[in-house]
């Protein structure tokens, strides 16, 4: 097991503006949070088979998974004849779903791009709430946590990253998460900031213990993954809960990413846009 998440770039491709794109990806690539880093790079608006072999060319440079959502049969076919020629790995989110659906209905699509998402007030938002929590994770980003509307607390490894992500996929939300570490003051921002909500996860310090471990292939490391250690840690974290006024808890023990956005959404009173 690796010690530590595998860096990996995925590049989407669209020829409207990508965000319900992106969007998919991101949904997909939270599920593997605990085994990969991923950098996403968005290429909107293709027009030409040019413009598809420039790009093609960047994700081959960076190495990277190709995710593409090219409603323009022509340029579907450019993707399909160079991607080929190239040591890439792509993927088509658009064109089976496609072709299923009219032979179910026994019709064509319109195939006019940017339907599945008009690039509105509503896309526009969504996708700076997704950059906002991207460019606002494991503490990054502190000089504009006002502008979160939520903040997530928590000591290492409860789920802050893909808890954040999620909300921000699946509700519209700006996001930051801030971690917290035994021994370290946290931000002093925190205590001033009135307007986003702030949310603290908590966890079963035997669990997070074995958690941590499984990173390490079993393995104690000293103030990390010893019982004891992991133990003083949470303590440490709720003695900042305790100075945070009007912090919402949530327990993260043994729960999906689903269910912990859930009990967030619900706690603060938020709902899906």
């Amino acid at each position: 097991m690796n010690r530590r998440r595998r860096r990996v770039k995925v590049h989407v491709f669209s020829d409207a503006t990508g965000q319900t794109a992106e969007r998919v990806t991101l949904a997909a690539l939270t599920q593997f949070n605990r085994s990969i880093q991923a950098e996403i790079r968005r290429h909107a608006h293709l027009k030409t088979p040019a413009q598809i072999a420039k790009a093609l060319e960047e994700a081959e440079r960076d190495q990277a998974l190709v995710i593409y959502s090219l409603v323009d049969q022509s340029l579907r076919d450019a993707m399909h004849g160079q991607r080929h020629r190239r040591d890439l790995e792509a993927y088509d989110l658009l064109g089976p779903l496609l072709g299923r659906m009219s032979r179910r209905f026994r019709a064509s699509p319109r195939l006019h791009p940017g339907m599945l998402h008009a690039a509105g007030e509503e896309s526009m938002h969504l996708a700076a709430a997704i950059d906002f929590t991207l460019r606002h994770d494991d503490g990054a980003g502190l000089d504009d946590l006002g502008r979160a509307d939520v903040i997530i607390l928590g000591v290492s490894r409860t789920s802050k990253t893909p808890t954040s992500l999620y909300l921000s996929c699946n509700f519209d939300l700006k996001v930051a998460n801030v971690p917290l570490v035994r021994g370290l003051d946290p931000p002093a921002k925190l205590f001033t900031l009135k307007r986003p909500r702030k949310v603290g996860l908590t966890i079963d310090p035997d669990v997070l213990a074995r958690i941590r471990r499984s990173r390490y292939e079993g393995r104690v490391v000293q103030g990390y993954t010893d019982a004891r250690d992991v133990a003083r840690e949470l303590a440490y974290s709720h003695e900042v809960y305790d100075m945070l006024k009007g912090i919402k808890l949530v327990d993260v023990t043994n729960l999906p990413i689903e269910e912990v956005a859930g009990r967030v959404v619900r706690l603060l009173g938020l709902s899906r846009p």
